[in-house]
C-alpha cells in the first residue's frame, strides 16, 4: 500500500445528519471531503448554504470550502478510493 497523508487523501462522511454534518464541516475546512445523503432535499439545502437542522450555520457551511455534497453512493466511493 502507498504511503499516504492526511493532506493528500479525500474523506467521505457517509450521513449528514447531527453528527455526520458537522464532522463534514470541519474536515472540509481542512481537506478534500465529500458528504453524502440519501435525501437529495438535505443536499440541495446544504449545497444553497442552509442546514434545516441548525447543526451548522451558513458562516460554518460557507468556510468549508473543500466539503462537497452528494446523494450518489458512486461519487463517494469514487472519491474516497482515488488519492
Amino acid at each position: 500500500m502507498a504511503n499516504r497523508s492526511l493532506r493528500t487523501c479525500k474523506i467521505g462522511v457517509v450521513g449528514l445528519g447531527y453528527v455526520g454534518l458537522p464532522l463534514a464541516v470541519e474536515f472540509g475546512k481542512h481537506y478534500k471531503t465529500v458528504g453524502l445523503d440519501i435525501k437529495e432535499a438535505r443536499i440541495a439545502e446544504l449545497k444553497a448554504g442552509r442546514d434545516s437542522t441548525l447543526e451548522a450555520d451558513s458562516a460554518e457551511l460557507k468556510a468549508a470550502k473543500k466539503l462537497s455534497y452528494t446523494s450518489r453512493v458512486e461519487d463517494i466511493a469514487r472519491a474516497i478510493s482515488t488519492s
